[in-house]
């Protein structure tokens, strides 16, 4: 009896162990994504992208409503999420699938950790146009529960590529690197979005160290410019327009820009 006692505290003890430890995921790359078929009809030079940070879909109300996120974002071509969760013992699927029913479009969950046997947390995308290609990129240095990536995704927009990356970045004072790793993969494209949550202003060291010469802050001219740490930063392609929603839905505000192709 005792000896099945000791086994069963032992196991216990392993798996709270397990339960607390989030475990970093490997980059990876994939092909292309399932696609409603709606960029067919696309046939204008302007498209809307926007960055929300959804922190789990809980609003500064402390409920937890992922319907009033997808009410937020319902108009937008293109959606880069973080903070989204993914599933668990008892919640199967993730927010991003979820966000996809809700509004009729291709959703990728791109988790930056594990627990257990669960991808636990992440960024995702959510495009009305055919995503071609993508690729998880890992972040380090990756220490505690804090992992980072970056996401890059290959959308045909018009018949036209863009690069599209979504990351959600540590404060530069916990390492440079992760900035350093993202701002070179956005510089690697002609065309490219990057989208994100960096825990940083426009006006820190590490951004104006890093960013490409070219990179342009979509999001200037959209408000909420006071310790705003989510950002839309583009190249090779126009901003026409920038508008923001306040927190509410999530502690973030919602930012949006209107795009046109160069």
């Amino acid at each position: 009896m005792i000896g099945w006692v000791g086994l069963g505290a032992a196991v216990s003890a392993g798996l709270v162990f397990l339960a607390s430890r989030a475990w970093p995921l490997r980059s990876i790359r994939g092909g292309a994504l399932p696609s409603l078929g709606c960029a067919s009809t696309f046939k204008g030079s302007t498209f809307t992208v926007a960055t929300y940070n959804i922190h789990r879909a809980r609003g500064t109300d402390g409920r937890r409503d992922l319907e009033r996120i997808a009410k937020v974002i319902n108009d937008c071509d293109i959606v880069g999420l973080q903070e989204v969760e993914g599933p668990s013992l008892f919640r199967p699927g993730n927010q991003a699938c979820q966000l996809g029913r809700y509004l009729r479009s291709t959703a990728h969950f791109s988790p930056t950790r594990k627990l257990i046997f669960f991808a636990h947390r992440g960024n995702a995308l959510l495009c009305r146009f055919p995503v071609s290609a993508w690729q998880r990129l890992a972040l380090f240095p990756s220490t505690g529960r804090a992992h980072r990536n970056v996401t890059v995704y290959r959308v045909d927009v018009a018949g036209s590529p863009v690069h599209i990356l979504n990351t959600h970045l540590s404060k530069p004072a916990e390492g440079e690197a992760p900035f350093q790793a993202v701002m070179h993969a956005f510089a690697q494209y002609p065309r490219a979005i990057l989208v994100g949550d960096f825990n940083a202003g426009m006006d820190h060291p590490a951004m104006r160290r890093w960013m490409p010469a070219d990179a342009v802050d979509a999001l200037a001219g959209a408000g909420e410019a006071v310790a705003r740490v989510d950002m839309i930063l583009v190249r090779g392609l126009h901003v026409n327009q920038a508008w923001s929603s306040p927190t509410g839905p999530s502690d973030h505000p919602f930012f949006t820009v209107r795009l046109q192709l160069s």
